[in-house]
């Protein structure tokens, strides 16, 4: 495995006290506001690290020291294992508040969430392993190619090389998919869960945004893999997966639908409302040359650029919510008992085109943002250019990529029938 250093000394600690004594009460589960506000806590911290998460091209420790004290990986963690059992409502917040901080910090806490989430819908045997040292076990998962998996007596041998893999510096397992020959030359696809000790992580992530995600390769060649730590892919995106049948928490029984996708747009609008607060800030204090105005928020013109800006943020936040209250909608149905009672193709079509709108919102709202806050916010330590930077980045992932979601969008709302399965 490749290992990164990180000389930086881990700070102090100084969240609130209150929650730390009831973090450690056995069995105490924080509200959702109480969660959020551990959150908002962390903000400040975030976005003064932001520079050295970049330069580090990782999360620093001191920052994971404080997602951890905040019990922000147990958030979907199901109860029976020590984890909060949340639901949809306080992921997609998380999220989006993390990204007000820093972008690449949300990126890569959105997805460890996930998988989580992911690892608690497996067969016991597998969850007695990563559940064993505590409710937030760490794992990066990536299918971005599959690669290819034989059997042999006890489990598979797999090989492969696996790309933007989120997290995988903090993580003590891997998610990897790969495919296996079926009947009749079919191919299975199957997910495989490996110790992150068993890979070779390679250092490939040197990207213009979205640096401090540390997003690297995963390489494996004839990696065996025990049976119990090997799952079919349909099965785990169940809402009758393994995992449902040992914990009542109402998430674990939702279609894996029901929560991806959520990242990348949750992110794009935290940022977007970062660079409209930098934005307001300067406004009010900054001079602009060949203008006779004190101050750049004195101008009529940048008051209407500002007030465009902020439109479009408030645009990008009213998408984002619809497509939240959709995904929660369907995991209220699902925990209603509502068996296999996920999203209709119209309802996923509203989701993903309203994700899309509102990431493509929080990217011009950016933009104008930038346009108008001169040559210094192109300096490198400046917070809009990183912003900037990430928000592209984040406008390239397929979540967010709005041509094909456009074309799949439209098939579903006017009742023609999805023709990618994935979407």
């Amino acid at each position: 495995m490749t290992i990164f250093l990180d000389d930086t000394a881990i700070a102090p600690l100084d969240l609130d006290a209150g929650f730390h004594a009831l973090s450690k009460a056995h069995g105490y589960i924080p509200t959702h506001d109480e969660l959020l506000a551990r959150v908002d806590a962390l903000i400040p911290r975030l976005r003064e690290r932001a520079e050295e998460t970049e330069r580090l091209r990782r999360i620093p420790e001191s920052t994971m020291a404080e997602l951890q004290e905040a019990g922000v990986f147990k958030i979907l963690a199901p109860k029976g294992v020590g984890g909060y059992g949340m639901g949809v409502d306080t992921y997609v917040e998380v999220v989006r508040r993390l990204a007000q901080g820093c972008p690449s910090t949300a990126w890569n806490v959105g997805h460890l969430i996930e998988h989580v989430w992911m690892l608690a819908r497996w067969p016991k045997a597998a969850q007695d392993e990563v559940f064993a040292e505590g409710p937030a076990p760490l794992a990066a998962a990536t299918g971005a190619p599959l690669g290819i998996a034989g059997k042999v007596p006890g489990g598979f041998l797999i090989t492969g090389r696996w790309s933007f893999a989120s997290g995988v510096l903090h993580s003590q397992w891997a998610l990897l998919a790969v495919e296996q020959d079926g009947p009749r030359h079919s191919k299975v696809r199957l997910q495989c869960l490996v110790p992150i000790d068993d890979v070779e992580v390679v250092d490939t992530w040197h990207t213009a945004g979205l640096r401090g995600t540390g997003s690297n390769d995963i390489h494996a060649e004839g990696l065996f893999v025990p049976a119990h730590r090997t799952m079919e892919w349909s099965l785990l995106a169940a809402a009758d997966n393994p995992g449902s049948r040992i914990h009542p928490d109402p998430m674990i029984h939702t279609p894996m639908a029901t929560l991806l996708n959520i990242v990348a747009p949750s992110a794009a609008l935290g940022a977007a409302e970062y660079a409209l607060e930098l934005f307001r800030g300067q406004m009010l204090k900054r001079k602009v040359k060949n203008t006779v105005e004190n101050r750049q928020g004195d101008s009529p013109l940048a008051q209407a650029r500002f007030a465009q800006a902020y439109g479009l943020v408030t645009t990008a936040r009213l998408h984002w919510a619809e497509a939240a209250r959709l995904s929660a909608a369907s995991h209220r149905r699902q925990s209603g008992q509502v068996s296999g009672a996920g999203m209709t193709e119209e309802e996923r079509a509203q989701y993903r085109l309203s994700f899309a709108l509102s990431g493509e919102a929080s990217a011009q709202a950016v933009t104008m943002i930038m346009a108008g806050s001169g040559g210094s916010a192109h300096r490198l330590a400046h917070p809009l250019q990183r912003i900037q930077r990430d928000v592209s980045v984040l406008l390239n992932h397929p979540t967010l990529a709005t041509d094909p979601i456009l074309e799949q969008a439209g098939r579903g709302l006017l009742g023609l029938g999805l023709t990618v399965a994935s979407f």
